[in-house]
């Protein structure tokens, strides 16, 4: 089920804010909400739809990144459209959610992992991927799993675990 999206304006621009911000710094959703001190979930509700937040909230989420809530005249428009990244307006995955900031996302041709599941595992033919983060260097510090573990003393780590 795809998740609702937000209409235009400043309940989607907060969130579209906050991911170009951890896109600079290069962060998870975890790790820059650690760093900034904020609660994971009001972070991840903010980037999501900010309509439910008080302004008081958003002020605070916003301090720091380089934008800021602004009262402009209704006929004049308060974001280009080119600001944002193209795939933060239109990428998402098959479930309907957005890709982490921290990954470079472009438009799939169906990625090989895809073709190998789908096609030669026989599973039938599933929708097609749109969008795909794969080929891609993870951040510095950025561990994923289980650490690798040594067979033999004295022996460094080794994959698979």
């Amino acid at each position: 089920m795809a998740r609702r999206r937000p209409e235009d304006g400043p309940r989607r621009d907060v969130g579209l804010a906050l991911r170009a911000d951890r896109r600079r710094r290069g962060q998870s959703q975890r790790a820059y909400a650690d760093q900034r001190e904020l609660s994971p979930k009001v972070l991840a509700t903010a980037e999501v739809d900010a309509g439910s937040l008080s302004l008081a909230s958003l002020l605070h989420l916003l301090q720091g990144t380089g934008y800021a809530l602004a009262v402009v005249p209704s006929d004049h428009a308060a974001t280009a459209e080119t600001q944002w990244e193209p795939t933060d307006l239109v990428a998402t995955t098959r479930s309907g959610s957005r890709f982490p900031p921290h990954r470079e996302v472009r438009e799939s041709d169906g990625p090989l992992w895809w073709w190998y599941h789908e096609m030669m595992g026989r599973r039938g033919s599933g929708r097609r991927p749109g969008w795909t983060a794969e080929g891609f260097t993870p951040p510095p510090g950025t561990r994923y799993g289980k650490k690798p573990r040594p067979t033999e003393e004295d022996e460094p780590p080794r994959w698979p675990y």
